[in-house]
């Protein structure tokens, strides 16, 4: 939290920095903005939930920039005066912009996600994304809620430090924002293996974690949750080398190990755990344990603790840990 004198420049720095370069002015003098940043290779997310700004994109700031920006109102409303036009949409609508060309955007309170592509990438994958500028799109339908889902699940990854793993998600996303926009026949089968599918498995790996315990997560409730086929889902988790079966249990497996490590259910039997994670019989689940961590559900909560032991005044090893917060003014 900084102090409102100081927001605007940290947040503008951030977008700058991040996603694409902007100044705004504020229209109510109450204000807060409560935003998540994302940079990949190539690509730039921010998922916003602002009061009411005027956000604006010079001619200086356009100049040297080879973009599309697409944007994408979840709630609230927003008008754009862009390319000689002035479009408003509303929540469950979208626009695409050009960065190298100035415009702005005046905005209610409102909850948006927009998305920076270079040109270069994102132009040979669409049938003709210039075209598309300026022009409101209905977000309804499956690309959509693909494209949202999975920048919400990439937020929440921990794991996205690799190099590797940013490149790759970076494709998915053009390849997602490409489909919304309208690709062409080549782009819309290389995002069906690509970026597409990355997304489905994704949300589906989502399901799974939370319906673990008190949901169905088998094939058939899975493919009716998600609007595919059986077999396509068992081919997405093939295409890993693995199961369905196997991620099942390697992450009711992983949900056990966690809650045997927590002092908070010391008081609760293993059995109860490992029922409360789905499991329907314990002799199948302490063979699956066993086979998987190398000890007995027992010594797994033994060894955990001995570790918390280990930690008390007189043992303890300390660590340190580092946090952010979003950025919110008021």
């Amino acid at each position: 939290m900084w102090p409102r004198a100081e927001w605007r420049n940290v947040y503008c720095d951030l977008l700058r920095r991040m996603v694409t370069d902007m100044d705004f002015n504020v229209t109510e003098e109450k204000l807060s903005v409560d935003a998540t940043i994302l940079r990949l290779p190539g690509v730039g997310i921010a998922d916003s939930r602002t009061t009411a700004f005027r956000t604006i994109r010079s001619r200086a700031m356009a100049k040297g920039t080879d973009d599309y920006i697409f944007f994408m109102c979840l709630e609230g409303a927003a008008t754009f005066s862009h390319l000689g036009r002035e479009v408003s949409i509303e929540a469950g609508q979208a626009i695409l912009l050009s960065s190298s060309d100035p415009h702005v955007i005046e905005r209610a309170m409102s909850h948006h996600l927009f998305i920076t592509i270079p040109k270069a990438a994102l132009g040979p994958m669409a049938a003709n994304a210039d075209a598309a500028l300026m022009t409101p799109m209905s977000c309804v339908g499956e690309k959509f809620l693909l494209l949202t889902s999975y920048v919400r699940l990439l937020m929440q990854e921990p794991n996205l430090a690799a190099s590797e793993l940013r490149w790759l998600a970076a494709k998915h996303i053009q390849d997602l924002v490409a489909v919304v926009v309208g690709a062409t026949q080549d782009a819309t089968e290389v995002a069906a293996g690509r970026g597409i599918r990355a997304a489905r498995l994704r949300a589906i790996k989502a399901d799974i974690e939370s319906n673990l315990a008190s949901g169905d997560v088998g094939s058939d409730a899975l493919a009716g949750r998600h609007r595919v086929s059986a077999r396509y889902i068992r081919k997405l988790f093939e295409g890993e080398g693995t199961s369905l079966s196997q991620f099942v249990l390697g992450r009711r497996l992983a949900l056990v190990c966690s809650k045997l490590s927590d002092l908070r259910l010391a008081h609760r039997t293993i059995g109860a755990i490992a029922f409360d994670a789905g499991f329907g019989d314990l002799s199948t689940f302490n063979h699956a344990f066993r086979r998987h961590f190398g000890m007995t559900p027992s010594e797994a909560r033994q060894s955990a603790a001995v570790h918390r032991a280990s930690l008390e005044p007189g043992g303890r090893t300390g660590h340190a840990r580092q946090s952010a917060t979003g950025v919110a003014a008021a």
